[in-house]
């Protein structure tokens, strides 16, 4: 399951505990100088997260504290922001189903969807050989999923939610690094197949689908990143990490945005596909496939 990230709540609650400490007082203290409806396990309660702060009682805690009004009043507008967008994400409904089958909700109820992922296709990409040969895998794309469940079940699921690349209404921008597409997955025969199906999709479909090219690659990360609105998902080995700071989420949006003015695109990401199937039946590679 996914594990939402409350950064800006965390730093929103990190600040204002941080203020009463630098103020010399204790949550009984403080309780005590903000007077009626207040008491030492309600600051606990608000400085451990475990309960939300109003505006009137941040502007109430900084005038006891001396501290900057503004920038904790600020700071709570970024964690109100964070959790409208975990809740908006949420589906009508919407129970502990399986994480593909709320990606699925997820897709068809957001505007914006944006992915990238350096090492592998992305899966609104994959075809069904090169999705069966990730999963298998050591630590394969949604390996944990693939020990629970039928392979065929959750290839079955991408190539549903794969449908919403033909859709209309939407902003679809999906970025795959050059090097997912020399790295042998499964077999030779698979990854032509996958690299050709890219080519088609990057042609044919309503989204942007785009490579980036070895020789223009602006920005240093070590993951991929999933958005859905003002959601950004990271997978990891422990699960999925959701994060919707929106001063984080900005930070990946602009990141995409910057790869996508470096990425091939259309006709001319459907040329380099063609060139790297060129390349890798070539025997001056040193193996011939």
């Amino acid at each position: 399951m996914s594990r939402p990230s409350r950064r800006a709540r965390e730093a929103l609650t990190e600040a204002l505990r941080d203020t009463r400490r630098a103020a010399g007082l204790t949550g009984s203290d403080l309780a005590d100088a903000l007077g009626s409806g207040w008491s030492q396990p309600k600051v606990s309660k608000i400085e451990s997260g475990r309960q939300a702060v109003s505006e009137a009682e941040v502007r109430a805690w900084a005038a006891a504290v001396g501290a900057d009004k503004q920038m904790l009043l600020a700071l709570r507008a970024r964690a109100d922001q964070e959790q409208a967008a975990f809740r908006d994400a949420r589906p009508a409904g919407g129970g502990m189903e399986p994480h593909h089958e709320a990606y699925a909700a997820t897709e068809a109820a957001a505007r914006v969807l944006m992915s990238f992922q350096p090492h592998s296709v992305p899966e609104l990409l994959q075809t069904p050989d090169y999705a069966r040969a990730l999963l298998a895998l050591a630590g394969g794309s949604r390996g944990q999923d693939a020990d629970h469940e039928d392979a065929s079940t959750v290839i079955a699921a991408r190539l549903r939610r794969s449908a919403i690349l033909y859709e209309g209404g939407r902003s679809i921008t999906i970025l795959v690094g050059e090097a997912a597409l020399h790295h042998l997955v499964g077999s030779p025969d698979i990854m032509r197949a996958q690299i050709d199906h890219i080519a088609k999709l990057a042609t044919t479909t309503q989204a942007t689908i785009g490579i980036v090219p070895f020789e223009s690659f602006p920005v240093l990360v070590q993951h991929g990143w999933d958005q859905r609105d003002r959601i950004v998902t990271l997978e990891t080995s422990a699960g999925d990490l959701e994060i919707a700071d929106p001063v984080e989420v900005a930070r990946y949006e602009h990141w995409t945005q910057l790869l996508l003015e470096h990425a091939l695109t259309g006709a001319a990401a459907a040329e380099r596909c063609a060139r790297i199937i060129s390349e890798r039946r070539s025997p001056s590679r040193g193996v011939r496939e």
